[in-house]
């Protein structure tokens, strides 16, 4: 289930934890708002160019990227960080957040699912392991020393998204997550009763009710199952709670040296689910980069918008049953997607979604963001509609555009976006 961080809500839009989403919306500018405050700033607007990764001869490739009209490049390595700056760019590194490989009994460090079972979801472990955390924040210590960096965008600041699959998005129940819940005055014992029961609902488990079966579809059937079961929203604010927590522990780290902080964060359809808040991020963060990619062909595909819509549904057996249109409709309803992404096959989906998706997620981190606000969408690099979903990212409200990642033959697929 998905939602979507914006104040004016109809039923198209409204997700199935939407009352998370609408919190986090406040302040919000209305359609009409939005797309006045695009044309206000688009003709002041510069848009930045950015690639994430680097290949071939470092003085080479960076003066090819610059004279391509690239303004910043998120790689490390020395000689890769000196011939970025010589040219006149800016280089940038990218780290994670809640790795638990090469931690001392790295088993008692997992997440655990909603069934008491461990799970590893993205190499991340439990978000709420101080071990991890610990850890985590050591690495950014030690990367902040890197010398001819101008920012750091953190990766994987999060809780299990749905593209990592059922078991691993009803997470984190670990012992961690106890102890941590505790101590920020959650009801655990409620989240995890009735966190089971919407993994029940989802899953078949528990046998679906005429009267689930039919509210769920509605906006206000969705509000009614929520007020019968909070801890479901608890556990979305609870993880909203942590992963802002590290967001500011890291931020004091960046800051304090004197750099600028990126976040490579999730679309605002999907955001509230894993934990990430743009209006808790917005006050201490310099660059808001949305992973918004349409067609990414590799599974898993975490933060792209083709598998976080398709995964769960597919999981469950879906593909090829008379369900099949009704479920995807659904998610796309609940996501906001569904008048910008016409199919409802899993497997239509899961090759790509329209630019105008990459489009319509732009408009809504725009408007989750003060107006002065970088904001730099990331997307991906393999586009054959290149042209187009670029100018939809640029169109609707960002300063810059980032290309994931980089592939030898980068200046053909990225030539459509530049122009």
């Amino acid at each position: 289930m998905k939602e979507l961080c914006k104040t004016v809500m109809d039923r198209r839009t409204f997700l199935g934890t939407a009352f998370a989403a609408a919190l986090a919306a406040r302040g919000v500018a209305d359609e009409s708002g939005r797309q006045e405050s695009h044309r206000e700033t688009k003709a002041m607007r510069e848009t930045t160019y950015w690639m994430h990764g680097f290949g071939g001869d470092p003085k080479a490739t960076a003066r090819a990227l610059k004279e391509a009209g690239f303004g910043v490049v998120v790689a490390g390595g020395e000689a890769v960080i000196e011939a970025v700056n010589e040219v006149g760019m800016d280089a940038w590194l990218c780290g994670g957040a809640f790795g638990y490989g090469g931690l001392d009994d790295a088993d008692s460090h997992k997440a655990v699912d909603i069934l008491g079972e461990p799970q590893v979801w993205f190499g991340s472990g439990s978000p709420n392991s101080p071990a991890i955390r610990a850890a985590n924040l050591k690495a950014y210590e030690d990367m902040v020393a890197t010398k001819g960096v101008k920012g750091i965008l953190v990766d994987g600041c999060r809780f299990a998204s749905p593209a990592s699959g059922l078991r691993p998005f009803f997470t984190d129940f670990s012992i961690h997550s106890e102890k941590k819940a505790a101590a920020l005055g959650f009801d655990f014992a409620r989240m995890k009763q009735d966190v089971r029961k919407a993994f029940d609902l989802i899953s078949g488990l528990g046998g679906n009710s005429g009267r689930d079966a039919v509210w769920l579809s509605s906006a206000v059937g969705v509000v009614e199952w929520l007020t019968e079961h909070p801890g479901v929203l608890d556990w979305f604010r609870f993880r909203r709670v942590c992963a802002t927590e590290h967001f500011r522990d890291i931020s004091a780290i960046i800051h304090g040296a004197g750099l600028r902080m990126g976040v490579y964060i999730f679309t605002p359809s999907i955001a509230p689910l894993v934990g990430q808040s743009y209006a808790d991020l917005a006050p201490f963060v310099d660059v808001l980069a949305p992973m918004i990619y349409r067609n990414y062909p590799d599974r898993p595909g975490p933060a792209c918008l083709n598998w976080e819509l398709m995964v769960i549904p597919e999981e469950l057996g879906l593909v090829g049953k008379p369900e099949e249109a009704a479920a995807m409709g659904l998610i796309l309803s609940w996501t906001g997607l569904a008048e910008v992404v016409p199919s409802r096959s899993i497997e239509e989906i899961r090759a790509a979604v329209p630019p105008e998706a990459v489009g319509h997620e732009t408009a809504m981190a725009r408007a989750c963001l003060p107006r002065d606000k970088e904001l730099a969408p990331i997307i991906y690099i393999d586009d054959p509609e290149m042209a187009k979903t670029a100018a939809l990212v640029r169109d609707n409200g960002a300063n810059g555009v980032n290309f994931f990642v980089f592939k030898d033959n980068w200046r053909e697929m990225t030539r459509p976006a530049m122009g």
